[in-house]
């Protein structure tokens, strides 16, 4: 039996909102706004994202020794990871000062048989574990959201508005003239502040086949499993409050054009 709870979305544009969707050739409309149908459209993976960096962000402030740059041995389960396939130098410095994990979660961890000594069976491991060979465990962020091999328990909605966007201009100034530079003007479309976006979120408490309980570790054998949740207690209301429902609520800010005024967004969270 599975076992889900549904939560509303409701998220409010407090300033202009753009993020982006593929252009149409045969529309006319240049860069629009992501869409669904007819509907202007919150992609699920860009909330997705914003909800995995505010726990990204949540874990670090909670749990990251910043006088040591480490983290604690106790704490070490809930260092986050980077989810990619390839580090960015920038982000190889994140990992570098510890903040972040040396190598991204997945499931299976890799691992082949061979014969050692006296003719017993060793594993060889492929991936690594604080930087040595050897199984890891799943970060906080890739329980809840999922990671490459293994899902979650969240299930992060598409968000929609009945609202039409409206459209504007850019250009760039020449600086010697104080002018438009000519083929500058670029039209671009945007969601208006006061825009109302709703979707459902969906929350997995009970998988009885696969042996699942939101808040507990999971029964999965090839990998460390979910070392940030042994030896704790923590109701499902418990867990989904801090790391889910609030973190949420701390996301303040979405799409591009931040620069220029765009962005800000106020999100409620309702059972």
């Amino acid at each position: 039996m599975i076992t889900e709870r549904m939560y509303k979305i409701e998220l409010e544009t407090i300033e202009p909102l753009r993020i982006g969707g593929p252009e149409d050739p045969l529309s006319g409309i240049h860069n629009p706004v992501a869409m669904v149908g007819d509907k202007v459209a919150v992609p699920g993976s860009s909330l997705k994202g914003a909800l995995r960096f505010a726990i990204e962000q949540f874990l670090i402030d909670s749990h990251y020794d910043k006088e040591s740059k480490s983290w604690p041995d106790t704490k070490l389960g809930f260092q986050p990871c980077i989810p990619a396939t390839k580090f960015s130098d920038d982000e190889k410095a994140l990992v570098d000062s510890k903040k972040y994990r040396n190598e991204t979660c997945h499931y299976p961890c890799e691992s082949d048989e061979r014969k050692g000594k006296d003719n017993k069976t060793v594993l060889i491991w492929k991936c690594t574990k604080r930087g040595k060979a050897g199984p890891h465990s799943i970060c906080p962020v890739c329980y809840f959201l999922g990671t490459m091999g293994l899902g979650g328990f969240v299930r992060v909605p598409f968000l929609y508005s009945e609202i039409s966007p409206s459209e504007l201009y850019s250009s760039r100034i020449d600086r010697a003239r104080s002018t438009v530079v000519t083929g500058t003007n670029r039209p671009y479309q945007l969601i208006p502040s006061a825009t109302k976006f709703t979707g459902n979120l969906m929350i997995l408490f009970e998988d009885t086949i696969l042996g699942w309980q939101l808040g507990k570790p999971r029964p999965i054998s090839s990998s460390d499993g979910d070392k940030w949740l042994e030896d704790k207690n923590y109701s499902p209301e418990e867990v989904i409050n801090t790391y889910i429902i609030e973190r949420l609520k701390a996301i303040k800010i979405l799409g591009g054009y931040k620069s220029k005024g765009f962005g800000q967004v106020r999100i409620d969270v309702i059972p």
